[in-house]
C-alpha cells in the first residue's frame, strides 16, 4: 500500500511587532503585572472584550506605551441547577502590564489595589457590566515580556577645538603701517618713479608725514619689503 504523505509543516511563527516604524526594536524588557478579577452575571459570548478592556483601563491607569492591558474571560462552570436557570456567569481576568522602572508604576499599583477593594456593585458601574463579585486580592508580580520601544538616541558626537589662531607675525616690516611690497612705486627726489627693489638705505623718496603732508625723507632698511 503506498505510504501516506507527509506531515505538513508548522506555519511560520509571526513577530510579535510587525512591521515595525523605522528606528523601533523588539526588547525583553521588565515589568510589573497585576491581574485583577471580577465574576460577571452574564455569558460569555454577550461580553465585548473590546469595551470591557476599554473600561478596565481608566480603572488600573493602564495607558500605553508604559503600560499594556490584557483582558481574558472565562466562562463559569455552572451546576445542572443553576444552568437550568440560565444564570451564566463569566470570569473575567485584566492585566496591567507596566513597566518596572517606569513613571507609572506607583499609579498603576495603587489603581489595581483600589479596584480591588472596591464592592460588585461599584466595579459594575466602573466596568458597565453586571458585575456579581470582586476578587478583593491582587496578583502582582514581576516577569518580563517583549516590548517595542525606541532605542536611546545617539550620543553627541565629540565637539572639535576651536581653530587654532596663526602665530603673531614680529617681522617689524609686517607691524609698520608704512610697509609697502616690493612692487610699490615710488617718486624719488629727481622726480623719476621707480620700484622699492631698486632703492637702496638712504636714497631719498616722496613720503606722507602723519599730518598728510607731503615731503622727501631718506628710505630706511625696514621701509623696504623683501
Amino acid at each position: 500500500s503506498p505510504s501516506p504523505p507527509p506531515p505538513s509543516p508548522p506555519p511560520p511563527s509571526q513577530p510579535p511587532f510587525s512591521p515595525l516604524p523605522d528606528g523601533i526594536v523588539v526588547e525583553e524588557v521588565s515589568v510589573i503585572k497585576f491581574t485583577v478579577v471580577v465574576t460577571i452575571a452574564a455569558d460569555v459570548n454577550d461580553i465585548d472584550v473590546t469595551e470591557l478592556q476599554a473600561s478596565f483601563r481608566p480603572a488600573q491607569q493602564c495607558f500605553m506605551p508604559e503600560c499594556k492591558l490584557t483582558v481574558t474571560l472565562h466562562p463559569v462552570e455552572q451546576p445542572a441547577a443553576r444552568r437550568a436557570l440560565q444564570t451564566a456567569e463569566t470570569t473575567a481576568f485584566s492585566t496591567a502590564s507596566v513597566f518596572k522602572d517606569g513613571n507609572t508604576l506607583s499609579a498603576v499599583r495603587n489603581a489595581n489595589y483600589i479596584f480591588a477593594g472596591s464592592s460588585a456593585t461599584q466595579a459594575g458601574n466602573i466596568l458597565n457590566q453586571p458585575v456579581s463579585e470582586v476578587d478583593p486580592n491582587v496578583n502582582e508580580r514581576e516577569d518580563t515580556e517583549p516590548r517595542a520601544v525606541a532605542p536611546p538616541p545617539p550620543s553627541a558626537p565629540p565637539t572639535s577645538p576651536p581653530p587654532s589662531l596663526p602665530p603673531l607675525d614680529l617681522n617689524p616690516q609686517s607691524m609698520d603701517p608704512s610697509c609697502f611690497p616690493s612692487s610699490a612705486m615710488v617718486q624719488r627726489a629727481d622726480g623719476e618713479t621707480a620700484p622699492l627693489s631698486s632703492l637702496s638705505a638712504g636714497d631719498s623718496i616722496l613720503a606722507a608725514a602723519a599730518d598728510g603732508t607731503l615731503g622727501f625723507d631718506a628710505a630706511s632698511s625696514f621701509s623696504l619689503a623683501d
